[in-house]
């Protein structure tokens, strides 16, 4: 019995008693999971719990008045979902590791507890393939041997263990015995019902790394044909699935367009919007592969917007702790940027890449991508001053609007810094347009090395703050406090450290 069986034989048993508020929990936490809903998850899964809780209180843990559903696996399966929405959904790494595993060491017994319907060992193998897919091959692997896994054949959580198991294979180079495993199951009278789309999902992801395409796109539309013929039984899961097709299939048809097997005006058709890909941390990366392909192909616009979304997704993953995604989206960024001529983003970029590269494992795939990204960077001509450095500001802000580019915008200012280094408002104008183009962080390199060589400056020092705290960088706030607090202000701007710490104390905590 699957998980969404368990689900719905425990809130059946649950409506039967008239707990209706606990059933539609149990029936909704997992499907507002794959949503990516954290909110109402950790709203749902904790009024739940509180419910769940006070009922075995008030039956003086008896829990007979309920059968089978309010002991240990129901109030593990309750309080599993806020973490796994944040692994899962959100694609959480090293920000939700601690967590991850100290749930995981919590984990009890399947043998003695009965039928357990998720796992948190499985959580923490999702968040170490969050962190590094191809690098953290061996600790998953230990976390899914078979001493791990005793017992837990019979459960309900097993599938996931099972698919677990398969996206393991394919990090570790082998997509044809992962393909091979799948397709046992698949060809058993319990098998689609066992590992259900998701099982499809990983499929087509062994098939995809095989480079097996149109195979991958027979199962895609062998789901889609389900998914329209069978009843929506578990709470709205048919969008979700619907969801996760349309970017896989844009992913797939996308790179047969770049290899001409297919026409790019009609494989730009399944690409969901960007807002569902905002909407959908996991999703982004099958977004920007299938976007970068499409570009190559002249079917979707390269221009600085397309720039900022993924460079604030590479971010994303930075913050989150997913560098092996972080460097992905940061190498796309910089061959969009290489290809539209935008020399800062793609240097900035690569430079991401290089430093996100550094905390990966395996790297020698993508180290070989970061060479090609570098050559690209190299190759582009070096950036033309528009006017002389002490009039490119006015230059600038006599354009009209129709005609702004801030990418423009940064080469510019940033040609006129190389000429002039402690130009104060040139410092501020790259704060502003680092901050447009979400590359705040790179904007502050300079203005860092002018406050601490002239801690004197008040603009530059109040500058430095916005740049800081439109990245929430507390750590960075509390540096600049300390370093105008050390350095000797000029008599005419001794307000310089009292104005930056009051407006410190309005930063919120890095998120």
């Amino acid at each position: 019995m699957p998980m969404w069986s368990w689900a719905g034989e425990a809130a059946r048993h649950l409506r039967a008693v008239g707990q209706v508020d606990l059933a539609e929990a149990v029936t909704s936490l997992p499907q507002l999971c794959e949503s990516g809903e954290a909110v109402r998850v950790e709203a749902v899964a904790r009024s739940a719990l509180r419910t769940a809780r006070r009922l075995v209180s008030e039956s003086g843990g008896d829990r007979a008045e309920v059968p089978g559903v309010l002991g240990p696996p129901t109030l593990l399966y309750l309080a599993h979902w806020p973490l796994a929405v944040r692994v899962g959904a959100l694609a959480e790494g090293r920000r939700a590791l601690e967590q991850a595993t100290a749930a995981a060491d919590g984990v009890p017994d399947p043998r003695a507890h009965g039928p357990l319907p998720v796992s948190a060992l499985e959580t923490l193998v999702r968040c170490h393939a969050n962190i590094d897919a191809d690098g953290t091959t061996a600790e998953r692997g230990e976390l899914l041997s078979s001493r791990r896994l005793a017992g837990w054949e019979q459960s309900p959580a097993w599938p996931s263990f099972c698919l677990a198991r398969a996206q393991l294979l394919i990090d570790e180079g082998r997509p044809d015995r992962a393909e091979a495993d799948l397709r046992r199951y698949e060809h058993t009278a319990t098998g689609p019902a066992l590992l259900g789309a998701e099982g499809v999902f990983t499929l087509v992801r062994a098939l995809r790394h095989q480079d097996k395409h149109t195979d991958a796109l027979e199962a895609l539309d062998r789901l889609e044909a389900e998914i329209a013929l069978a009843p929506d039984t578990h709470g709205g899961r048919r969008v979700t699935l619907r969801r996760l097709a349309r970017f896989e299939r844009a992913r797939l048809l996308s790179w047969l367009a770049r290899l001409g097997l297919y026409p790019s005006r009609d494989a730009i058709v399944p690409l969901p919007t960007v807002e569902e890909a905002e909407a959908h941390p996991s999703l982004r990366p099958a977004w920007v592969e299938a976007v970068e392909n499409l570009v190559c192909q002249g079917a979707v616009r390269n221009d600085w917007r397309l720039g900022v979304r993924v460079t604030t997704w590479s971010r994303y993953f930075e913050r989150v702790g997913a560098p092996r995604r972080g460097a992905e989206l940061a190498l796309a960024a910089a061959r969009l940027a290489a290809g539209r001529g935008a020399h800062w983003v793609a240097t900035c970029s690569t430079r991401r890449a290089e430093r996100l590269i550094g905390e990966l494992r395996a790297t020698e795939e993508i180290t070989g991508d970061l060479d090609e990204v570098r050559t690209m960077v190299a190759a582009m001509p070096p950036v033309q001053p528009l006017a002389p450095a002490d009039r490119i500001l006015e230059y600038l802000r006599a354009q009209p609007a129709e005609q702004v580019d801030p990418e423009q915008q940064a080469e510019q200012v940033n040609a006129a810094l190389a000429a002039v280094p402690h130009d104060t408002p040139l410092l501020s104008a790259l704060g502003q347009v680092g901050r447009t183009l979400m590359l705040s962080d790179a904007a502050t390199e300079p203005q860092w090395r002018h406050v601490r060589a002239r801690p004197g400056d008040q603009r530059a020092a109040l500058s430095l703050l916005e740049t800081l705290m439109h990245d929430n960088d507390t750590a960075g706030v509390r540096d600049l406090v300390r370093t105008l607090a050390a350095g000797t202000p000029h008599a005419d701007d001794y307000r310089t450290a009292p104005e930056v710490g009051a407006a410190a104390a309005s930063v919120r905590p890095a998120g």
